[in-house]
């Protein structure tokens, strides 16, 4: 009998030093899937489209109070598809530069990401520099591009071939548009635009 007491002692020794030499791993171990899992929520968050962000959240609204629509939220507009915030504020205020206005009242935290079906708010706010129509160029002297047809050169960019053909910067949407251009930050040497006048 005595020899299983101290066999049992043993055992209980045995087992709580084994608990002391493993618990700072299983501490540290927890401690990692934790910050995993927040990490994961806080990344699959921000992937969320947010429209899908809007809906969660205005539940959570909802219930705590009802705030009223500002006025200038009658506007809306519903995203179809090949629609990006470029186009969309280019269909709605004439000028892509009003993107940015679209994403803030819409809280969009990346404006390139946009979805067929999602409704936005389109503000009460003054159209900036046109993209769209007939774009008068700034300064005649800057013109120095007056072919209808252009090849692209090392070290060109949209915005420089504008100033050169139109003395207005701002005017590579035509540009870019005459051409189809998927994205107009990828023009190489070699290429050949079509200059619309």
């Amino acid at each position: 009998m005595a020899k299983l007491k101290h066999q049992n002692s043993n055992y209980r020794t045995l087992v709580a030093k084994t608990f002391q030499e493993k618990f700072p791993s299983l501490l540290t171990g927890l401690t990692v899937i934790v910050a995993i899992v927040i990490v994961l929520g806080l990344f699959i968050k921000n992937r969320l489209p947010s429209s899908v962000k809007k809906e969660a959240t205005a539940t959570q609204q909802t219930a705590v109070t009802q705030e009223p629509t500002p006025a200038h939220a009658a506007n809306t507009y519903v995203v179809q598809k090949g629609d990006h915030l470029w186009m969309i504020a280019e269909k709605t205020y004439g000028s892509g530069y009003n993107a940015y206005d679209i994403a803030k009242a819409n809280n969009i935290e990346n404006p390139s990401l946009v979805y067929a079906g999602q409704k936005l708010v389109l503000p009460v706010v003054t159209p900036k520099a046109p993209t769209v129509g007939e774009i008068a160029p700034a300064s005649t002297q800057k013109v120095t591009l007056t072919v209808s047809k252009y090849t692209v050169q090392k070290g060109d960019y949209l915005w420089k071939i504008a100033l050169e053909a139109y003395g207005d910067g701002y005017a590579w949407t035509r540009i870019a548009k005459a051409n189809n251009l998927a994205n107009p930050n990828l023009i190489f040497s070699g290429n050949v635009l079509d200059i619309p006048k």
